[in-house]
């Protein structure tokens, strides 16, 4: 079976892999350090890639106008996406702070 996991708008997956049974090991697993980095890659490309539209807006090289608030928005939502995890991650961390030993 393949599950698809949470994705940038976009950019697509941010990890792929295959459902093994529960009788199955896996060889190969996903470091989360590796899942943070290709994330932060991730949005770094959309803000690069925001940047040169808008560039090429104001410079009269784009094609129209929509590409560069349609990349905009991309990594307006993406940032969004990625503040949003950071916050819960630092609520389930106070939360877990907060229990009694």
């Amino acid at each position: 079976m393949y599950l698809r996991a949470a994705s940038i708008p976009g950019v697509g997956p941010l990890v792929e892999r295959t459902v093994a049974r529960p009788s199955e090991s896996t060889a190969s697993e996903t470091l989360f350090s590796s899942v943070l980095e290709k994330a932060a890659a991730n949005l770094t490309a959309l803000d690069r890639e925001m940047s040169q539209a808008q560039i090429d807006l104001v410079t009269g090289n784009a094609r129209d106008m929509h590409t560069a608030v349609l990349s905009a928005e991309k990594a307006s939502l993406a940032l969004d996406l990625v503040i949003s995890v950071r916050n819960k991650a630092l609520e389930a961390y106070q939360e877990i702070m907060r229990m009694p030993i």
